[in-house]
């Protein structure tokens, strides 16, 4: 490793030289194809190695202990900072220390940059605002675990609006009828993938994974995407929030989805690999936001799907239940050290949201594992990288927090075996930085472009664990992938080159 350079040159030798190491020779050497050209080979490898390491599972792949029980959507840290004072007014126990710093928080997401700082500076604040403006106008505070907001509403309209020219967002009077559920599921999954979604799978509603209760702080009238009043209706918009906390409607449970759901369709966004690997700035944060635009989207979209063709559904983002159970479930891919669902394809770097539905003639998926897990326990680069220490160091996974705040942790869904993060102080640097942080997902050694000797290798890693998954951990930092806190990252990102911007 001393004689690697830091020219392009030579960072090139050395990967070409990371591809001829034993393990990958002898992998290589074992299925046939020693004189077969490179990325020829490399699809080969992921072929057979998918059929070594690629598990399919009969149940939910992680251990659930007996006295499990399913949280509320305000089971969660950004609800006790940003909504600590309705919950407290309720009779509700918060976490008071958390109510400052969602407001500071706020207040920063909307307003601040730094001037001169690469990546916080008023370009970075712009590029964060337009990736997240779908998400907000559309969904409102859906990434805070709040639904039934603009196009996620759980409302099932029985017939077009007579009022509105053009209305399809309505349940169609006649069911249409699929020929078997391979069918039903394939149409689904095309239309998801039509619409934008990078992955689908369908499980079965598990009501482990839904949130028991649910708190929606704004009123039934003011839940459609966002228009802001005028200045003369201010007063009367906070009179009806008053009305609202006061009267105990913003609380409520699923009695109120006017249908039975049965089955739930999860979606998978890819987020931008080059804005992700800037963070913790704000152009990692135009990545985030693009992703929780695009779920609103395609969910969305997904659901109006379904009504047309005579079932019930609506969409759901990090709201109604949690996104990284029902992603395992529907065979996206499986749980880590971070906490974050790792996909066979992308990683972490991706974004969830589902959709729920009556309709249960179909084919469902199966839970898929690869070897995460264990690879997660010898490598802790996500640990490493976070700038908070909320990320476990432990070397097994358990059923409860081990972490300094683990006598309060509301926020972990205890009774799962799997690594627990401390939300709380991930959280409080959050509100340090003015903007979310994505070190966790740009650290990963699972977070690559999809570069084929990348893959290639990532493969022959789950075929042999132990050694290779060190070696794979130690040469991703060789050669500088997974960096955090990088401003050569953000110059990178606003690079024209490589780039094709007209077509031609």
């Amino acid at each position: 490793m001393e004689k690697i350079k830091q020219t392009e040159k030579d960072v090139q030798l050395g990967r070409r030289d990371f591809l001829k190491i034993a393990p990958a020779t002898a992998a290589l050497g074992a299925i046939g194809l020693a004189s077969v050209p490179n990325k020829t080979a490399a699809k080969v490898v992921d072929k057979e190695i998918k059929k070594i390491t690629v598990v399919q599972q009969d149940e939910f792949p992680n251990e659930i202990r007996a006295d499990y029980k399913p949280p509320r959507n305000y089971d969660q840290v950004f609800a006790h900072a940003l909504f600590g004072e309705i919950l407290m007014a309720h009779g509700k126990d918060v976490d008071k220390d958390l109510i400052p710093l969602g407001k500071s928080y706020a207040h920063k997401l909307t307003y601040d940059f730094e001037k001169g700082k690469k990546g916080y500076d008023q370009l970075g604040k712009a590029m964060a605002s337009g990736g997240w403006s779908m998400c907000y106008s559309a969904s409102g505070p859906m990434p805070a675990g709040v639904g039934e907001f603009g196009v996620m509403s759980w409302d099932q309209h029985e017939d077009k609006n007579p009022q509105a020219l053009i209305d399809v967002n309505f349940v169609a009077p006649e069911k249409h009828t699929f020929s078997s559920k391979t069918e039903a599921s394939n149409a689904i999954k095309r239309a998801a993938k039509l619409f934008g979604a990078d992955l689908v799978g369908i499980t079965q509603r598990d009501e482990r994974w839904d949130y028991s209760e649910f708190i929606n702080p704004v009123p039934p009238l003011a839940r459609g995407t966002i228009t802001p009043p005028p200045p003369e209706m201010m007063p009367h918009v906070g009179e009806m929030m008053k009305a609202h906390l006061t009267s105990g409607d913003a609380f409520y449970g699923w009695e109120k989805c006017s249908f039975k759901p049965k089955t739930v369709i999860v979606l998978a966004f890819e987020m931008d690999y080059e804005a992700i690997s800037t963070s913790p700035s704000e152009v990692a944060a135009a990545g985030v936001g693009d992703g929780y635009s695009r779920m609103t989207k395609t969910s969305s979209q997904l659901a109006v799907f379904l009504k047309q063709l005579g079932y019930h559904a609506f969409a759901a983002g990090n709201d109604t239940s949690l996104s990284i159970p029902y992603g395992i479930a529907a065979g996206l891919g499986e749980g880590s050290r971070s906490g974050l669902l790792v996909t066979y394809n992308y990683g972490p770097r991706v974004r969830l949201a589902k959709v729920y539905t009556d309709l249960d003639l179909v084919e469902y998926d199966k839970p898929r594992t690869f070897g995460v897990m264990e690879f997660c326990k010898s490598c802790k680069r996500c640990a490493d990288s976070c700038p908070s220490k909320a990320i476990s160091q432990d070397d097994y996974p358990s059923f409860e927090p081990t972490h300094d705040n683990k006598e309060n942790a509301f926020y972990n869904n205890k009774g799962v075996k799997k690594y627990y993060v401390d939300c709380k102080k991930c959280f409080e640097f959050w509100e340090q930085n003015g903007v979310e942080c994505s070190n966790c997902l740009a650290s990963c050694p699972y977070n690559k472009p999809d570069f084929w000797h990348h893959r290639m290798v990532n493969k022959i890693g789950r075929l042999m664990p132990g050694a290779m998954h060190d070696m794979m951990r130690e040469m991703d930092i060789v050669f500088g992938y997974g960096n955090v806190g990088d401003e050569k990252a953000v110059d990178k990102f606003f690079d024209s080159e490589g780039k094709n911007y007209n077509g031609f």
